[in-house]
């Protein structure tokens, strides 16, 4: 009888003890995952609007390729990736791509030239804020 006294609360108290040590720590982690929850995840989806500079872009010339990208009407400007890449109409083998760099408020730009004259197919792919976003675009490559 003296045996089973002793074990009975020393039981007790060690099962109360791992009950409160497992519930504190889950609220730990629940308060973080709801924080994590608030910052920047909208449901709102990511918008890109996609430009170049020159309109009527000629053999080796210079281009700026653009993308504004805005959530909710507000700039995005932690996007994880933004990528241009250029295919040709006539041959899909033949493709370029040009890196997406921050130069404004969610704006994005890369420079390249196009060295054939033909017909082709601009993508920004846009990664940012769990979201993906690939508008398109036809672009005319003059001699």
């Amino acid at each position: 009888m003296k045996i089973s006294r002793t074990i009975v609360p020393l039981l007790l108290g060690a099962t109360l003890l791992v009950l409160v040590g497992c519930s504190s720590d889950q609220t730990k982690h629940s308060g973080v995952h709801n924080m994590n929850m608030n910052m920047d995840m909208s449901m709102e989806p990511i918008k890109v609007e996609l430009h170049w500079n020159p309109e009527e872009v000629v053999v080796n010339q210079k281009v700026t390729f653009e993308a504004v990208v805005t959530q909710d009407n507000l700039a995005v400007d932690d996007a994880k990736e933004v990528l241009f890449e250029i295919v040709s109409k006539d041959d899909s083998e033949q493709k370029i791509e040009f890196k997406g760099k921050l130069v404004s408020d969610g704006i994005y730009q890369a420079e390249g030239t196009l060295t054939k004259e033909g017909q082709y197919i601009v993508t920004s792919h846009v990664t940012a804020r769990t979201q993906h976003s690939m508008p398109n675009k036809e672009l005319s490559v003059k001699p």
